[in-house]
């Protein structure tokens, strides 16, 4: 009994850390009453990544970079095969924005970069910001 009491506890702590380590955070944000479904990228790997070498995102999808400390924070295009909305945002608060920022062709890599210091980048498909009319000023709210 004792046996199986240790190996069921082992197996969960191992299924637990699989899960913490292997899986990606999603979390629900809105912008002026559209919600969208954000995939957190909160290490430096996943931050160097981004979104690079997937083929596409899901509608009202994004991800979300999350810096401890407010800086113009560049993203280049790296690995990309589609286009990008940028939202870059300051607290809750959009404070610029970067649309319809190209895939890489040939030897051109697309970069961008905030005018403003910021602490949070959001990544939308490319047109995104246009159809939902966001702009600076708008405001992040998280939904859970």
């Amino acid at each position: 009994m004792r046996k199986i009491i240790f190996i069921s506890v082992l197996l969960v702590g191992i299924f637990a850390s699989w899960h913490c380590e292997g899986f990606n955070i999603f979390r629900k944000i809105k912008i002026r009453g559209h919600v969208f479904t954000v995939e957190i990228a909160a290490s430096p790997s996943e931050k160097e990544k981004g979104l690079g070498y997937r083929n596409s995102m899901p509608k009202d999808y994004g991800m979300l970079f999350v810096f401890e400390n407010k800086e113009k924070y560049s993203f280049w295009m790296k690995g990309m095969r589609f286009p990008l909305d940028f939202l870059w945002i300051d607290g809750n608060r959009i404070v610029d924005i970067t649309q319809k920022v190209p895939v890489a062709t040939g030897d051109t890599l697309p970069v961008c970069e905030p005018r403003v210091p910021v602490d949070k980048v959001l990544e939308l498909n490319a047109g995104v910001v246009e159809n939902l009319g966001i702009s600076a000023g708008d405001t992040i709210t998280p939904l859970d």
